[in-house]
This record gives structure tokens, C-alpha cells and sequence, in this order.
């Protein structure tokens, strides 16, 4: 096996994309955006974003542009049957995402939530996680799929999502959005409690069966028409709260 990173995400990387589901042509595996081993806080989101790899015009991010690996960057038809030199440059790429060129418009809306966690994605104490490790085309809430078949291609990543959950050094998962809080739930078996911020604004908060600490709210910051910066500011401020009142 390949020497500082864990089995069970050389695995992931290594995994075809599921049939039957429109990931991005070329793309790779983001098993994190940032550094999953040292981050104490992660975010978790439902899938990686097509700008990830591909530009306004559908062509691929390229040179000083790319922000992660493809199969063409790294001269491979398939992840399966890649060099270890070609499953490392993938894993180092998601480590090193926020330092070379990230998407700051949709992460940035997210520090003041993270500022009240202590946590920042920058300076390596904060990553993201989402439920599933594949970009598609489109996003995920507009993929014509089944539901029955859209929990098929989540459940095909919960198994390195709990690995990461349970075996790496996070003390904080935050939820971003009210359908990643219903989904967690379920998935993962957890109810978290209703906490009414204002008219509009609800935190969900709890652990998991490891005692994680869990905390999630009602909108997601970057795709919910309408959220302004006082309520991104509303939610940095509740989360901060309740972890100083957790500690």
C-alpha cells in the first residue's frame, strides 16, 4: 500500500464511478477538499461541484487554472488500475486544494460559520466533505435519477465518509443546509435537536455515536435564494455558542 495515506482512501480513489449517474467525464474522486487528516472541523456538503474541473464553457480547468486531478493530468484512463504515483497525486491534490487556486466564492461564504467553530479552511484546521465523492453534470439536486437510486449512489460512499468520520482527529461536523441535516440523519441513524435562531433560521445540534459533536442549520449559505450575510453571521454566531457551551 502507499505510505501516509490511509487504506480505506486509497480504496475510495480507486473506486469506478457508479453506472448509471452523470459524473463529470475525467474527473476524480474528491475524497476532501483540504487536509483530512490533520482538520479538526469539517464541513459536509452533498457532492463536488463541476467548476471543480470544468470551466463556464464545459472545457477543462488546465495549467495554473487546475484545482484538482483528472485522468488526463495524471495520463490514466481509469483510477482502478492507476500507478501509486497517479492515486497520490489525486489524494496530495484534495489535501492541498485550498492552497492553490479554490473556489473561494462558494467556500468563503462559509468562514464566518467556521470563525465561530475557531476553525478556518485556509490554515489547515478546517476541510469539506461531502456525502458523495464524485462531481457530476449536472449538480445533484438537478440529476434526473430515482430517489431510490440517488440513496444507491450515496450509499456507495457512506462506508470512507464514516471511515473518515470515525478514524481521523475531527471534533467538530457541521451540516450545511436542511436536506444534509434529513440525509445525515438518516444515514448515519442520529437525531439532532431543533434549536429555533430566528423566524427563518433553525440549528440542528447533537452527536454522533462516537460522540462526535454535530451541528447543522436549515439553509444552504451558498444555494438558498435569498440568505444574507447577517444570517450566514446569525448561524457563525449560534455555532460558536454551542461550542462554548459544549466544551
Amino acid at each position: 500500500m502507499i505510505a501516509g495515506i490511509p487504506d480505506y482512501i486509497q480504496a475510495r480513489i480507486r473506486k469506478l464511478p457508479p453506472a448509471g449517474i452523470r459524473v463529470v467525464p475525467g474527473s476524480t474522486p474528491v475524497v476532501a477538499f483540504g487536509d483530512v487528516l490533520k482538520a479538526k472541523v469539517a464541513t459536509l456538503g452533498w457532492n463536488p461541484s463541476r467548476r471543480e474541473f470544468l470551466d463556464p464553457d464545459g472545457n477543462e480547468l488546465v495549467g495554473d487554472r487546475r484545482r484538482l486531478e483528472t485522468l488526463t493530468s495524471l495520463g490514466e484512463t481509469d483510477l482502478a488500475s492507476a500507478s501509486e504515483d497517479a492515486v497520490r497525486r489525486v489524494f496530495d491534490a484534495c489535501n492541498n486544494y485550498f492552497h492553490c487556486c479554490p473556489n473561494r466564492r462558494w467556500f468563503n461564504r462559509l468562514k464566518p460559520i467556521l470563525k465561530g467553530a475557531g476553525a478556518c479552511y485556509y490554515e489547515g484546521s478546517a476541510c469539506h466533505l461531502d456525502l458523495v465523492q464524485w462531481a457530476t453534470d449536472p449538480v445533484w439536486g438537478k440529476l434526473r435519477l430515482h430517489p431510490s437510486d440517488k440513496i444507491k449512489v450515496i450509499q456507495e460512499d457512506l462506508p470512507s465518509l464514516r471511515h473518515q468520520l470515525s478514524q481521523q482527529n475531527f471534533r467538530l461536523l457541521l451540516l450545511n443546509g436542511g436536506g444534509i441535516v434529513k440525509e445525515y440523519e438518516k444515514q448515519f441513524g442520529v437525531h439532532l435537536t431543533e434549536l429555533p435562531l430566528t423566524d427563518d433560521l433553525k440549528l440542528f445540534t447533537g452527536h454522533d455515536i462516537r460522540g462526535l459533536k454535530v451541528i447543522g442549520w436549515n439553509i444552504n449559505v451558498q444555494g438558498t435564494f435569498g440568505v444574507s450575510n447577517k444570517d450566514v453571521e446569525i448561524i457563525g454566531a449560534a455555532v460558536g455558542q454551542f461550542c462554548r457551551d459544549c466544551t
